[in-house]
Parts: C-alpha cells; sequence; structure tokens
C-alpha cells in the first residue's frame, strides 16, 4: 500500500469501550423513556454518525438532545479507566512503530478524558501526534485530521486511517486517504467496506 503513517480512532478501535458505552447509553435511554438496547448487535446496528441522528434513532429529538447528551457524557467519564484495550493493541502499535511506520491516534473525545482514557495503558508515546475534538456535541474530527495532514510531510495516499465508524471512513475519504473498518468497534462495517476483524492483521496489511 505504500504506507507511511496509519491515523487510528481511539475508541472502538483501540480501546474496547463498546459494552461500557452501551450500558451508558442504555441509561440515558431509559432516563428518557425509550427501550434500551438489547445487546451489542442492537447496538452497533444502530450506532452512527452525526451523533445527534443516532439519538434521533434510538428515540431522543433534537428537543431532547443535548440534555441526553449531558447525562452520558458525565455518566460515561464517571467510568473512565474500566474499558480495555483490543486484545493486542499495545504490540500492534510497537510493531508499526519498527516497520517504520509514523503512528497519530485521533479521537472524538475531549482533550481532558482523552488524556484520563489513555493513561492507564501507557500508549501515549506510541504516537506521533495526538487529536482531540474541541465540541463535546459535534463531535467531528474530520478538521483536526485535515490540520495534521495538512502540516505533515504525507500525501493523503500514503496516509492509512483505521476506525470502525461511517465517521472515519468518510474522513478517509474526503482526505484521499486509505481506510480499513475495524469490524469489532461501534458500527458493524458495510458490505463492501474493507475491513479486519483483528488488529494484528493490521500488520499483514503493512
Amino acid at each position: 500500500m505504500g504506507i507511511r503513517a496509519i491515523c487510528w480512532d481511539w475508541n472502538g478501535t483501540l480501546l474496547d469501550d463498546v459494552e461500557i458505552c452501551r450500558q451508558v447509553m442504555n441509561r440515558v435511554l431509559v432516563a428518557h423513556g425509550c427501550e434500551p438496547f438489547t445487546d451489542l448487535a442492537a447496538y452497533r446496528a444502530t450506532f452512527r454518525f452525526p451523533i445527534r441522528e443516532f439519538y434521533a434513532d434510538a428515540g431522543i429529538g433534537d428537543d431532547r438532545f443535548r440534555e441526553a447528551a449531558e447525562q452520558y457524557l458525565g455518566w460515561l467519564e464517571e467510568r473512565t479507566g474500566e474499558a480495555p484495550l483490543h486484545t493486542g493493541a499495545d504490540e500492534i502499535l510497537a510493531g508499526v512503530t519498527a516497520h517504520g511506520v509514523i503512528q497519530v491516534l485521533a479521537s472524538a473525545t475531549l482533550p481532558d478524558l482523552l488524556a484520563r482514557q489513555l493513561q492507564p495503558h501507557a500508549l501515549a508515546e506510541r504516537f506521533d501526534r495526538i487529536l482531540s475534538i474541541a465540541d463535546a456535541f459535534h463531535p467531528s474530527k474530520h478538521d483536526v485530521i485535515a490540520g495534521w495532514l495538512q502540516t505533515s510531510e504525507f500525501a493523503p495516499a500514503e496516509v492509512l486511517m483505521i476506525g470502525d465508524t461511517n465517521h472515519d471512513r468518510e474522513i478517509a475519504t474526503a482526505l484521499g486517504a486509505h481506510f480499513v473498518h475495524f469490524d469489532r468497534g461501534h458500527q458493524v462495517a458495510p458490505a463492501n467496506a474493507r475491513s479486519i476483524r483483528s488488529l494484528d492483521q493490521v500488520v499483514q496489511l503493512l
């Protein structure tokens, strides 16, 4: 693929937080009189960006979105540190570095919370840059990734983005980067997507 840099998604891709997020989202849904997600399959089949549309599909419309999102973020923060990494994540990051490939982390999480999520796993040194959003209610990573790419030495075709949502795929397409969907995260990979089920497949791709 001629890849010189990998831009990793965090939540759901390296951090295995999907079940925790489902539980927190269910707490929000019950608080608003909506049906909770019965299992991970139901959650993953519904999850998508924009987040407002995910909430709407779950039964929480625009009139209640901000209140519900604030509840979600607060209750999720209470569980910071509980989520493990996906199997082999640290070893895979080390293996990618050994291939001479630069690694960047991009997350739709606010900087302070992202730092607390990263801290138990001691991964920060693996990344050349750590990119995060500025607005929790409009969690788009496009601008921060585009800004990094513009100031980097890499052409878009030399960058591989690895993520678990339609938002990650749409960013890669818009920027002209490669994309691989990690199909054990927050959203089911579409049938036509290039996807992986195990992180160790990334080294095989390189």
